[in-house]
């Protein structure tokens, strides 16, 4: 029978001893995270996009991890992935140990900023292309002895960052998943057509989904913007329509390439108006406003609202100046009060857009 217990002195995990010291260099963190994914999703692919992973990647972690334990953790057939009795232990005690190790590093950060100023934010590209920029321009003029950390990355890896006591706020779509994250709805955003500049719709002001239908598209990838492809395909079935897809794209630069050699045309959210791309030309989409609206046309703030911290809330009161925030009136698509801010609504601890 698979053991995995500790000792006085050491570990043993199906049969086989590891001192401490051994069996802290057999895995390290990055291994325990992709394990616990895998088995809580019992799935790969699913588990690969939730850590921004490729699913081969993912793989090699999880055997690199049984390898260097000697033990099978998982069982995995083309049909389902299932946990050993040794798995089922590992999970239990790896979410302790990382548990534990993110609560230390969480607190010994939160207790270096309290003597600093110091913020971190993170934001998706929908925000860091478009408003975020002001709001940071406002802010360094308000609070110059403020320093700032910025990073970009997509909503899964900014949710895990705030939750480990990385980052002090973010800009994301909602939350998939359950999280201890606050979440404010900031604004919501208008679709645009992208298309060739030589395309003959091009020759329109503006356009509906109805003369998109049967023309060859690009979509985002569902695999790695899973947000974007869901928004495209809800506008499309809003007219009882599917895209003719011909490419999936992972990010902005590639499906704007791809549009610029004439190989389909993209929807794209608004903020991308302001960039500039040879080859290729925007115009407005008529008559696409879902009600509600989905989660990918949703960006927002996140953060923790257990940790104190004086200039987050600071850089939260700007960004609420300085957004156009979401129309009143709409419903948004989680079931949850309105907060007294007239126009933004806040989610703690639900769960947003079904699962990964």
């Amino acid at each position: 029978m698979s053991r995995y217990r500790l000792q006085d002195n050491d570990w043993k995990i199906s049969g086989q001893r590891y001192a401490r010291g051994d069996l802290r260099d057999a895995m390290d963190v990055r291994q325990l995270r992709c394990f616990i994914a895998v088995a809580e999703e019992l799935h790969f692919g699913r588990a690969a996009e939730r850590l921004g992973l490729a699913p081969p990647a993912l793989s090699r972690q999880i055997s690199t991890l049984e390898e260097e334990l000697g033990c099978v953790l998982l069982t995995r057939t083309t049909r389902q992935v299932a946990l050993t009795r040794a798995g089922l232990i590992m999970l239990e005690e790896a979410k302790g140990i990382l548990g534990r190790m993110d609560h230390a590093s969480r607190a010994v950060r939160e207790a270096s900023l309290a003597s600093g100023k110091v913020l971190r934010i993170g934001a998706i590209d929908a925000a860091s292309s478009s408003f975020v920029p002001e709001a940071l321009v406002a802010f360094r003029e308000r609070y110059p002895g403020v320093e700032i950390k910025f990073v970009e990355a997509m909503t899964a890896a900014l949710v895990q960052m705030l939750e480990v006591g990385k980052l002090d706020l973010a800009l994301t779509r909602p939350p998939r998943k359950p999280t201890d994250c606050a979440f404010e709805v900031l604004r919501v955003e208008r679709p645009i057509v992208v298309l060739h500049e030589n395309h003959p719709l091009a020759a329109r002001d503006s356009l509906t989904i109805q003369d998109l239908i049967g023309e060859p598209f690009v979509v985002p990838s569902k695999r790695i913007r899973p947000f974007a492809y869901d928004l495209v395909m809800a506008y499309f079935e809003s007219v009882g329509a599917v895209p003719n897809v011909t490419i999936e794209a992972t990010e902005k630069p590639a499906m704007m390439s791809a549009v610029a050699a004439g190989l389909g045309m993209a929807l794209a959210p608004d903020w991308v108006s302001r960039l500039s791309f040879p080859g290729v030309t925007m115009r407005r989409l008529r008559g696409a406003m879902l009600d509600p609206p989905p989660p990918g046309a949703l960006v927002g703030i996140a953060w923790r609202p257990q940790q104190k911290l004086s200039c987050r809330d600071d850089f939260l009161a700007i960004l609420r100046e300085s957004v156009t925030l979401i129309d009143e009136g709409h419903v948004l698509p989680f079931a949850i009060p309105l907060t007294k801010l007239k126009r933004t609504a806040r989610l703690v601890g639900s769960s947003v857009g079904g699962p990964l």
